[in-house]
């Protein structure tokens, strides 16, 4: 089950002297982007939804033989009106791509999806340094779609719409790594803004992907689960 990236693009025409000259985003060489070609195991939509299995404790945190790290995500996680909730995360990780979910919505319509999904104001830093418009890597997708590969839902689960705003970290440089990502969301006129803060400190190794993260990381040739289980009764992945 492999995955797949974001990135960001930033070209802003300076004018000087009457030339004109593009300003490169300097994340631009650490964040995948949203129109990166890929396959069908490094899809955006797949990637994402690996976030939320992984969430589910239906998937290790590594996969694709170490070449993904799926980064926390607390599923049971809400929000409050008026509130500011701070969750903080420690990961200590080789130097690999990493999948960042920042909002995920689900309904049994596309239509519905989108609408809650608009309802969410999402800002990423990375060491300080703001991701332009993250609003970009939203993907809209099915759980059982053509998108979907090796992931798999019971029943009526398997049918929903899912909408994920999903970013995927290219291998940052080996040290200590500041990701922070700060989620609005706004639950009608007459009612006061909820705000969820996710700070997640990363210890990047000054190696690639070893022995551990690749016994961690799924077979890629084992057969699919019985599809049967609900996941309230499913047994965590080691």
């Amino acid at each position: 089950m492999r995955r797949a990236f974001a990135l960001l693009l930033v070209l802003g025409l300076v004018g000087c002297a009457g030339s004109r000259t593009a300003a490169i985003d300097p994340l631009d060489a650490l964040i995948r982007p949203p129109n990166a070609t890929t396959d069908m195991d490094t899809n955006p939509a797949n990637l994402a939804s690996a976030v939320v299995t992984a969430g589910l404790h239906q998937l290790p945190v590594y996969i694709d033989d170490g070449r993904f790290r799926l980064l926390p995500f607390d599923l049971q996680q809400t929000s409050v009106p008026g509130r500011t909730l701070v969750t903080r995360y420690s990961v200590t990780m080789p130097r690999t791509q990493s999948v960042l979910d920042t909002v995920t919505v689900a309904s049994p319509t596309a239509p519905e999806t989108r609408q809650l999904a608009s309802r969410y104001t999402v800002a990423v830093s990375l060491d300080g340094r703001a991701v332009r418009d993250p609003h970009r890597f939203w993907v809209f997708y099915r759980n059982n779609g053509p998108q979907i590969c090796r992931i798999y839902f019971p029943g009526d689960l398997g049918s929903l719409q899912m909408g994920a705003n999903s970013l995927v970290l290219r291998p940052l440089s080996a040290g200590r790594h500041l990701l922070r990502v700060e989620v609005v969301q706004r639950m009608g006129a007459r009612v006061p803004t909820a705000r969820i803060v996710r700070i997640y400190r990363l210890h990047v190794l000054n190696r690639g992907i070893g022995p551990a993260e690749r016994a961690i990381s799924p077979d890629e040739n084992a057969p699919p689960p019985a599809n049967n289980t609900p996941l309230a009764l499913r047994q965590p992945e080691a």
